[in-house]
């Protein structure tokens, strides 16, 4: 997985924090110091810092455990977990392949039960507790556990909610891309109920309003794009990138004039995606874009290298590669995908290669 901080790896499965973790923790962290100190539980500012950062690095652990339960019932399940990605808004599994729905069903619901089990197993721990503001810290974990699992079981993308709906939708109907369109729609209008709600509360002045805002503006606009994404992975399930690319016969070497390549390649008015070469290597994509952001009167004068885009290593795949995976992983900055078949391009993909293809909710 690009990018974050790599925290290791278990039997393959790479585990990953994304920079924003850190404010998860540190937003946790501080909602438990001015806890304690408003409630007089701690006998210094110091006592509660210490509990406070304990309490941040137990709400990241809980929610890489929570993710650990998919992984745990997905490779029981004969699926490939490739890692772990911890972020602000929790965590996500990269797992690859299309499981069967009731496979589905079962690794979904495995991490907001893990949840549940652990916000059980803190408030155990602060009856235990030997003082009171250890067991106000374990209760607030105990809570944060709780409200992780049963808001992860909302119905919607990409809550692990919306893949339970989906799994049980999918085994009854046998229709996973209806069963997709469907519970993306449910996720929508979820998040716009629970903003609905969130805005009566505000209005009673009751600050926990806010929150349900936020949570339902985060499931009102992540629902719909997360399931056109998962109906991509339904619709191309089992094909690869050569199923879509545009076959490329040759690059464009960078030293070429741009009014030059616009001769050669342009097909009507739109000059379509290439993949340009220097010193021997594919290191840039140029297109429309690229000539809409310079003057007509300056490409005699403007080589390829100049205004091409930069690609790196998330704007290339090998030809073979899984159509699903493209949709899994974090996606590149040129905003095209380049295709190699052993060191040499050659395919493009572009937005409307996928996206024509598709019908959306």
């Amino acid at each position: 997985m690009n990018g974050g901080i790599r925290l290791g790896a278990i039997r393959g499965i790479e585990i990953v924090a994304d920079a924003s973790a850190s404010v998860l923790a540190l937003l946790f962290g501080t909602a438990v110091f001015v806890d304690l100190l408003t409630r007089d539980l701690v006998t210094s500012n110091e006592r509660a810092l210490v509990l406070a950062t304990i309490a941040g690095v137990l709400i990241i652990v809980s929610v890489f455990l929570h993710e650990a339960a998919h992984a745990v019932v997905g490779v029981a399940k004969g699926q490939k977990v490739l890692g772990i990605r911890l972020f602000m808004f929790g965590g996500y599994s990269v797992i690859e392949g299309r499981p069967s729905p009731m496979t589905e069903f079962q690794v979904a619901l495995a991490g907001p039960a893990a949840s549940v089990f652990l916000g059980f197993a803190f408030w155990m721990a602060s009856l235990l507790a030997t003082s009171s503001d250890i067991a106000a810290m374990t209760v607030a974990i105990s809570i944060a556990n709780v409200a992780i699992g049963l808001f992860n079981l909302f119905p919607g993308f990409p809550l692990d909610g919306g893949r339970v709906l989906r799994g049980l939708i999918a085994a009854r109907t046998g229709d996973p891309l209806m069963a997709t369109r469907l519970v993306a729609m449910v996720g929508r209008y979820t998040g716009w109920a629970i903003m609905a709600v969130g805005v009566a509360l505000i209005i009673r002045t009751e600050g926990v309003g806010l929150f349900w805002v936020v949570a339902g503006w985060f499931l009102a606009t992540t629902a719909l794009q997360t399931g056109r994404r998962e109906e991509l992975a339904q619709t191309f399930a089992g094909q690869t990138a050569a199923s879509v690319m545009r076959p490329i016969g040759e690059t464009v070497p960078g030293s070429m004039h741009v009014s030059k390549m616009v001769d050669l390649y342009a097909m009507g008015p739109d000059l379509r995606s290439q993949a340009v070469e220097v010193d021997g290597r594919v290191v840039g994509v140029i297109g429309q874009p690229e000539l809409d952001a310079t003057a007509p009167a300056r490409w005699v004068a403007t080589a390829v290298e100049r205004l091409m885009t930069r690609i790196g290593p998330g704007d290339v795949v090998e030809v073979d590669e899984p159509l699903e995976n493209l949709l899994i992983r974090p996606a590149g900055g040129a905003g095209r995908i380049v295709v190699v078949d052993g060191g040499a391009a050659v395919g493009i993909i572009e937005p409307r290669d996928l996206g024509s293809k598709m019908s959306y909710v």
